[in-house]
């Protein structure tokens, strides 16, 4: 049968992981309390922002999300009150249709902390509207500031 759908695959095209569906699989032990199953592991498109699978952590704190469309995914362990713990990745599964070594671990530099140094390093700018709470006094108007804490500018 695997045999089968590999061969159509070849001659169809259109790859393996596309027809099955893609794996990404691991442990959230490291960070998760016991009992694990009370924590949630769950896939995150990057792309399109959206959850695309959800699997609680068994009673040794491994996962598995299978069924998912070959994408780009950030991998989220949420605690049983569904906060966000930490995340993982993001792996890039267009290229491959099984990844069983992801090891959530909160002791690394968060993903979106690189995404920020990246986007301060280039220079980009982004603006802020301050709210109504001023205690009486006239509401300041919108301002603008870089990312990187220097003077905002159009061209850097």
């Amino acid at each position: 049968m695997v045999a089968a759908t590999l061969v159509a695959a070849l001659f169809s095209g259109i790859p393996a992981a596309a027809q099955q569906g893609v794996t990404l699989a691991g442990t959230g032990k490291k960070e998760a309390k016991k009992p694990f199953p009370d924590y949630t592991a769950r896939a995150r498109d990057v792309q399109k922002g959206l959850v695309a699978g959800t699997s609680a952590l068994d009673p040794e704190g491994a996962f598995s999300l299978s069924g998912l469309q070959p994408e780009r995914y950030i991998v989220e362990l949420l605690d049983p009150k569904g906060k966000v713990v930490c995340t993982e990745g993001p792996f890039d599964m267009t290229k491959t249709s099984v990844k069983n070594d992801v090891v959530i671990d909160c002791n690394k530099v968060p993903t979106s902390w690189w995404v920020l140094a990246a986007a301060a390093g280039a220079g980009i700018t982004s603006g802020v509207a301050a709210g109504d709470s001023t205690g009486g006094q006239p509401a300041p108007t919108a301002s603008t500031f870089s990312v990187d804490g220097g003077p905002a500018s159009a061209a850097r």
